[in-house]
């Protein structure tokens, strides 16, 4: 499950991003999520990109997805660590 609310403290934490950077990676981690609902694994990425709604956006769109996707795995990472 999605936690876009722990997901953003993480942001405002860890890394050097702008509140509207912040807004908008939140925004495509949702996005992601409603394409395909996030599961803590490796593969999750990967089916992602063969999902036909992901393919269908715009490269620039499934670029910024993808680097939410990133960093809401490190955050997940970080947050089983604690």
């Amino acid at each position: 499950m999605f936690d876009a609310t722990g997901f953003r403290s993480w942001l405002v934490a860890n890394k050097p991003y702008s509140d509207k950077v912040i807004s908008d990676i939140v925004s495509r981690m949702r996005r992601s999520d409603s394409i395909l609902p996030w599961s803590d694994d490796e593969f999750y990425q990967i089916r992602l990109e063969r999902n036909e709604a992901y393919a269908a956006l715009s490269i620039s769109v499934r670029s910024q997805c993808k680097r939410a996707v990133k960093l809401y795995s490190d955050y997940v990472k970080t947050a089983n660590k604690s």
